[in-house]
């Protein structure tokens, strides 16, 4: 297993890495960048597992094609993938798109908040939504993100996560609220015999964009993207203004190979709005960019861009 996620002054990559060896993996601690030695590393040394965040494959797909060109991304011989960081796991178009790359199996597998506990919930073999399990150290609660009324943890419900602490020696957190929004699907005991409740990350609540009055999220909107096989799946939501919106802003990269739009029904870009329009509820104006127009970071990738003062 090698472990791609930042060791430099954040308690989660020890943390996950101490994790993971309790498990019984070999780790290779390799943390972020480098991603040219890394793709050596995985091919010498016979790494055949990764833990990292959902959009790092990407990183790795994109130096595979600039300086191993012979190489395809099979090749490496990937076959687990932990993913955690960011939203998107509960998506199955994103996660078919990782096996039919990459021929890993991808994982939902480390989520926590680092300010509380670096990692309390993970999928498992037969549910791939989160499993709450730290009901031992953690009290959780759910609230309105809006006027922090509580809601009752109940199947259905969705809020902020907030969490305290109940074994802590120094600065134990009271009610501290996570800034994650999470839908509980339920809170029976899963096949497993994890008896916590499974939840899916909605999203963030500062990543939240009010669309004449609906609630959209990064994920929300790349569960849409992930559906047009002539999209890349990057993406970026670009808000020039402040609230209120009208329309959602987005900027949608183009697959590789793909230059143009070519669809009989009308454009592209149109047929991205009427789906968004059609799953999501709200207006959205579409721009195409070409492939490789954006950035793509070792770390977590920032998709709502506020660009106003």
């Amino acid at each position: 297993m090698v472990h791609c996620l930042n060791y430099q002054m954040w308690m989660g990559g020890i943390t996950d890495h101490l994790t993971l060896e309790a498990t019984g993996a070999m780790v290779v601690p390799f943390g972020v960048g480098s991603t040219d030695l890394l793709i050596e590393t995985i091919r010498q040394v016979g790494v055949n597992a990764i833990s990292c965040t959902p959009s790092y494959p990407a990183v790795l797909e994109k130096t595979l094609n600039e300086h191993f060109p012979q190489l395809d991304p099979r090749d490496l011989g990937l076959k687990l993938g932990l993913f955690g960081g960011e939203a998107g796991l509960d998506d199955p178009a994103f996660r078919q798109r990782i096996r039919d790359t990459w021929g890993m199996e991808p994982r939902n597998a480390n989520y926590g908040v680092s300010d509380v506990l670096s990692n309390f919930a993970a999928q498992c073999e037969f549910d791939t939504r989160l499993h709450f399990l730290a009901a031992d150290v953690l009290y959780p609660e759910l609230i309105d993100p809006d006027s922090g009324e509580p809601l009752a943890l109940v199947t259905g419900a969705e809020g902020e996560l907030v969490l305290t602490h109940l074994q802590r020696d120094c600065q134990p957190l009271v009610r501290f609220r996570s800034g994650d929004i999470i839908a509980v699907d339920s809170t029976e005991p899963c096949e497993c015999g994890c008896e916590g409740f499974r939840f899916r990350v909605v999203g963030r609540s500062d990543d939240m964009v009010v669309v004449r009055g609906l609630n959209l999220f990064p994920s929300m909107v790349a569960a849409v993207i992930n559906g047009f096989p002539e999209l890349s799946g990057n993406y970026r939501i670009p808000l020039d203004t402040r609230p209120p919106y009208d329309y959602l802003p987005l900027a949608v990269e183009l697959a590789a190979n793909v230059t143009a739009d070519t669809s009989a029904d009308g454009g592209l870009a149109e047929l991205l709005e009427r789906a968004i329009k059609k799953n999501l509820g709200a207006a959205a104006r579409v721009s195409l960019q070409p492939a490789a127009s954006f950035e793509l970071t070792e770390g977590k990738t920032r998709r709502v861009l506020r660009n106003y003062q």
